[in-house]
């Protein structure tokens, strides 16, 4: 039997079948994510293509994938230059969280403990800027390396609120370079990220967390010598004078 005489849906009856409302089937074929339906005479059929075609797109949105994303992948599968399979596997991989830093729970009892002898509000200043935030008799803290991060800055002088709006920064201008750097390297290594690589992604892991870590501290370095030599960066003595000849002695 033919994929033609297969088709025996109405759109209604496909979207009854489905879930997925008409309209909406409308718009994946505009997108052509979905097959053209058979035709006899006027009327337009679909098939278990159809169905089979509708759940994976809807298996595609659950991991976030937009309209334009999923018909892509979608032509990649119809020209046999990948399968679902490994898409799935390289999709699982690649969300396993690159560094150690993820997300933990605290109790009250640990909580205050972390933040023994630290002076009043620094609680408040935490869950103000998103460091911790508090659900039911926890704490969520979404990085831990982030809050040491900052509760080390504190215990130097730095508030948290500054720490923060620093870490924003940060993040930022990084963000800029993840994205300028991923599509650099798509554009010229293209049969590597089609083909989903494990080798190449298990190489990039490491070396990312390295470069960011060891350019950054260049950077940094760099710019504050910079502020030095412009006499904008200055160093103020810690050495408190004594009543010795630093001071005049009293009539």
């Amino acid at each position: 039997m033919s994929e033609q005489d297969e088709a025996t849906y109405t759109i209604d009856e496909l979207a009854a079948l489905t879930g997925v409302p008409s309209r909406t089937i409308r718009f994946y074929q505009s997108k052509c994510a979905l097959p053209a339906p058979a035709r006899r005479g006027r009327k337009a059929y679909y098939g278990k293509a159809h169905v089979e075609r509708l759940e994976l797109i809807a298996r595609l949105q659950d991991r976030g994938l937009q309209i334009r994303a999923i018909r892509n992948l979608l032509d990649q599968l119809d020209a046999g230059r990948t399968s679902m399979e490994d898409w799935f596997g390289f999709e699982a991989e690649l969300r396993t969280p690159w560094s150690e830093d993820v997300p933990e729970l605290l109790s009250e009892a640990q909580i205050q403990a972390r933040l023994e002898d630290r002076p009043p509000g620094l609680l408040a200043a935490l869950l103000k800027t998103g460091l911790l935030e508090r659900e039911l008799n926890q704490y969520l803290v979404r990085s831990p390396a982030l809050l040491n991060m900052a509760l080390t800055l504190e215990r130097h002088g730095i508030d948290i609120e500054t720490a923060q709006e620093a870490t924003t920064i940060l993040s930022k201008h990084l963000s800029k370079a993840a994205k300028e750097l991923s599509l650099y390297f798509h554009e010229h290594m293209h049969e590597r990220f089609l083909e989903g690589s494990s080798d190449l992604l298990n190489a990039l892991k490491p070396v990312a967390l390295d470069a960011a870590s060891v350019v950054f501290a260049h950077e940094i370095q760099h710019a504050l010598e910079e502020m030095l030599q412009e006499g904008r960066l200055g160093l103020v003595s810690s050495r408190t004078p004594d009543s010795g000849s630093d001071k005049k002695k009293k009539p």
